[in-house]
């Protein structure tokens, strides 16, 4: 049986930008009431394994980084499945078993939530070293704890 609560899930690597993931997370933590329905957890490239978390609930946001060429670093873009097959996010370029690579077998397994968000910041490199998130990302990652936030906010607003 899926849980019904909201799990909202980080993904990245502790390397530089590629954990923007992580950092929604911690942040969304230090700020979310209590009365916040959901979820908050953070994985470290968990590959194909993401399904079967996936699985365990009805509602899922999924965070990660989306490497572009194109944009500026710190971008917020919500991709649609099939947008994200043709794209690299922080998981997929140089851990393995992509993200979009999971979805697709989730989505043949039956195993996908039944409502799932893509909510990511573009980034131009993954391979950057170090603890801290560069400046854009750092931007990027206050402005989408803020976005989700809102939500998170409006939706324990309305249930009362």
């Amino acid at each position: 049986m899926k849980h019904d609560r909201l799990q909202i899930i980080g993904l990245g690597s502790p390397a530089g930008d590629d954990r923007l993931g992580w950092e929604v997370i911690e942040r969304l933590e230090a700020i979310l009431p209590e009365t916040a329905e959901c979820d908050l957890t953070a994985y470290d490239r968990p590959g194909a394994g993401l399904i079967k978390h996936l699985a365990e609930y009805k509602h899922c946001w999924l965070v990660d980084a989306l490497w572009s060429a194109d944009d500026e670093p710190g971008v917020y873009t919500r991709p649609d499945l099939e947008t994200l097959k043709h794209a690299r996010t922080g998981v997929a370029g140089s851990h393995g078993f992509g993200v979009a690579d999971t979805l697709m077998l989730a989505s043949r397994l039956g195993a996908l939530p039944d409502s799932l968000e893509l909510h990511c910041l573009t980034i131009n490199s993954a391979d950057r070293l170090g603890e801290h998130l560069s400046p854009a990302i750092d931007a990027g990652v206050d402005g989408l704890v803020k976005r989700l936030y809102q939500r998170l906010i409006q939706s324990v607003d309305h249930s009362v």
